[in-house]
């Protein structure tokens, strides 16, 4: 251990002294007979325990196909976010209205779209971190804590403790939070963790750092409660937690919602530089270029790799989009410093690179004196990664137990034909170990197996599925998944020759979820009113605009109203994917205004205001696609709704009276535009189906895009076929 590191765990352990000030006089409180002498010195063995496994787990980088294991600072590189601006799930009133009083107490700079992220952990005391999978939410985290953990000397301006959670730690069954942090430190040696996470939560003393949401077994609705109810029993502590953002649909409440920003092209030039760097650093891997050089010789080398692989890629339009990601980033410097070309999707980006891995795993198996460990090949350990995967991904597991594992192996090894079957599944297990795609982790008693990011695991679990033939079967199961969303992407970027099944699979799916006379009734109007248009827009662009005249309103339960105002996002997203002539920004803004005057129960007034600002935008934004006026008439539906001003109750007038105005506004909604009055009755599952339905046919789109090819003739087919009635 470096002098330096080693002086960073003494000074942790004087703050750990400092903040424990206190806690041994309350024991005494309760246990007038205490061991002072003994807990004083338990509590610093177990802190400078717990400084050491923080920094061993958290500290350190693992870069694919190197034995290099830098420290995170040293290819960290600064990340920015923009506020999330998506309506999610909320459980009351109550909570709805505490969110958006807090997020009118936010200090001006959280209104800005270029936030450097150091700066929103040190503002904020609840942050919520989104992103897409493998932007680097984890890594932002860690390196908060291990700033948090060098108080003073670090950047995290709060002197406060780390506790970093994963969250397939924290909920597997029905455990707390608070069992999750007396678990952390009671594994480092403390005395009474229990009674020490109580004492120092309501100290207000902890970073608690809540990693991936998204992948716990439970259902996220139980999370989000779960996390607010333990945040209002200790406000004083500091939270983070992160989520991948197309699963993050029940809001924290009063956190701060901020998104990852996409790479720019300095950040993606810095990382790559300093990639090459420690790749071609002294104690990385000797290579007929880098054998025995000088440590100039070396930096000099990895600078011009840095320099041809960064020149490459901008002239490479598919990898530059990669390269936003940096997991991605890194694993496309990986293709490049093999002299391997680069990808054209993401799932040939893994692919290749998991190949390199492999291969290079085997190469030093069969260096073995031993005959029968040095037979193994990648394609076994490819197929007993898919099985792994795939069997673990099924019963929404991301951790896996040793004997789980070891049964899987067992599988594929059985059903091999030569002398692969006599291989231990031990020794596969310890070269698993070794590629750094997966690891063991020691967990209470038990040992578990995990892939080192999840995107590893969907790879394999697509793979599986596109290997066994199995998209007729998972499809209708998963589809209207969230969880699933990444393997469907990566499975239709790697199905050359039959991309057409899974999509035509996808389709008959999506379909399945229009089950009701109501349902079937939004979509026969959206294609009357849409076929009798006369603008130049394709006939899906124009469906999904009428869409937007269709989408039912004026609920008065709050969880299907917003799931329907939740819904605006994927209204937004599918008409971007065929079209960007129409900018639904001010109708967003207005529903969205809309939507919530009535989920809150404002003034009448107020809520036919916002309902006539919704029309006047819905007018000019969809002017372009020149609908029929004998069925949409905007200045008509603006005049009868104005017409309704001198009869808006004042608010101390009675719920009833001011529900039959409300009453009224629908009502002349949905009769001006001809739309069917049973919309304002569709039930919270009708609303459920809906949103699965167009977050499938958005799905459908993003794989298309996902895809090597795809016959024009059924990609016609299908898109014909959106917001419109299967025969």
């Amino acid at each position: 251990m470096s002098i330096r590191r080693e002086q960073n765990i003494r000074d942790i352990v004087q703050r750990f002294e400092v903040a424990f000030l206190g806690f041994i006089e309350h024991l005494k409180s309760k246990e007038p007979d205490i061991n002072e002498a003994y807990f004083s010195h338990a509590i610093a063995k177990a802190a400078r325990n717990y400084a050491r496994e923080y920094i061993a787990t958290h500290a350190f980088i693992h870069l694919l196909g190197s034995p290099n294991t830098p420290n995170l600072s040293s290819i960290y590189v600064p990340q920015r976010f923009q506020p999330h601006t998506s309506i999610r799930s909320f459980e009351s009133v109550e909570e709805l209205e505490e969110a958006f009083s807090m997020d009118l107490q936010r200090s001006s700079y959280s209104k800005g779209n270029n936030l450097l992220g150091l700066n929103l952990a040190n503002e904020e005391a609840y942050l919520t971190v989104l992103g897409k999978p493998a932007t680097g939410k984890t890594t932002f985290l860690q390196y908060v804590g291990l700033e948090s953990l060098r108080y003073p000397e670090g950047k995290y301006r709060h002197d406060v403790l780390p506790v970093f959670l994963q969250m397939w730690k924290v909920f597997q069954n029905t455990d707390t939070l608070l069992q999750a942090i007396a678990e952390e430190f009671e594994k480092s040696g403390f005395p009474e963790s229990r009674e020490l996470a109580l004492w120092m939560l309501a100290k207000g003393k902890l970073l608690i750092i809540i990693d991936g949401l998204n992948e716990s077994v439970l259902s996220q609705k139980y999370i989000s409660q779960t996390v607010q109810e333990f945040v209002k029993s200790f406000p004083e502590n500091r939270y983070i937690v992160s989520s991948r953002l197309s699963s993050y649909q029940n809001s924290l409440g009063q956190f701060l919602e901020v998104v990852l920003q996409p790479w720019s092209d300095l950040h993606i030039q810095e990382y790559i530089h300093k990639w090459f760097t420690i790749a071609y650093a002294t104690s990385a891997k000797p290579s007929e270029e880098s054998n025995s050089q000088s440590p100039d010789i070396e930096q000099e080398l990895a600078s011009s790799k840095a320099q041809r692989c960064w020149k490459i890629l901008q002239t490479n339009s598919v990898a530059k989009e990669l390269a936003n990601s940096p997991l991605s980033l890194l694993l496309l410097c990986l293709l490049y410093d093999h002299q391997y070309s680069f990808p054209s999707n993401i799932s040939s980006l893994y692919q290749k690179a998991v190949k390199i891995i492999l291969e290079e795993q085997v190469l030093k198996c069969q260096s073995l004196n031993d005959e029968l460990e040095n037979s193994i090949n990648t394609d076994v350990l490819d197929l007993v990664l898919m099985e792994i995967a795939y069997k673990g991904f099924e019963l929404s597991q991301t951790v896996i137990s040793i004997e789980e594992v070891e049964g899987y192996i067992q599988v594929v090894l059985n059903s091999c034909t030569n002398i692969l079957k006599k291989i231990e599944s031990n020794f596969v297990l310890k070269t698993l170990q070794q590629l750094g795609i997966c690891r063991v982790i020691s967990w209470g008693t038990s040992a578990n197996f995990v892939f080192s990011h999840i995107t590893f695991q969907e790879y394999f679990v697509a793979r599986y599925i596109y290997t066994h033939s199995k998209v007729k079967q998972i499809v209708p199961y998963h589809l209207s998944d969230r969880r699933w969303q990444e393997v469907f992407l990566i499975l239709a970027g790697m199905t050359i020759g039959n991309t057409e099944e899974l999509l035509l699979c996808m389709q008959s799916q999506a379909n399945n979820y229009i089950n009701t006379e109501r349902l079937r009734e939004i979509l026969d109007w959206i294609d009357q009113v849409s076929f009798r248009s006369q603008g130049n827009l394709k006939s899906v662009a124009r469906r999904i605009a009428a869409l937007l005249l269709a989408r039912p309103r004026f609920l008065n339960e709050l969880a299907p109203a917003l799931i329907l105002t939740r819904m605006l996002g994927l209204i937004h997203d599918l008409y971007n994917a065929f079209d960007s002539s129409l900018n639904f920004d001010k109708v967003l803004e207005a529903d969205l205004s809309m939507s919530l005057a009535y989920a809150l129960d404002l003034d009448s007034a107020t809520e036919l205001q916002l309902t006539l600002q919704l029309c006047r935008n819905l007018e000019e934004t969809l002017a372009s696609v020149n609908f029929d006026s004998k069925y949409i008439n905007f200045l008509s539906l603006s005049n009868r709704l104005e017409s309704l001003s001198s009869q808006a109750p004042s608010y101390d007038q009675s719920f009833e009276v001011r529900e039959e105005f409300r009453n009224k506004i629908s009502r002349t909604w949905f009769q001006t535009l001809y739309l069917p009055v049973e919309l304002s009755r569709i039930s919270h599952r009708e609303v459920e189906s809906l949103e699965n339905y167009l977050y499938a046919n958005l799905l459908i789109v993003q794989c298309k895009n996902m895809a090597i090819a795809v016959s024009l003739k059924i990609w016609e087919e299908i898109e014909s076929s959106i917001l419109r009635c299967s025969p």
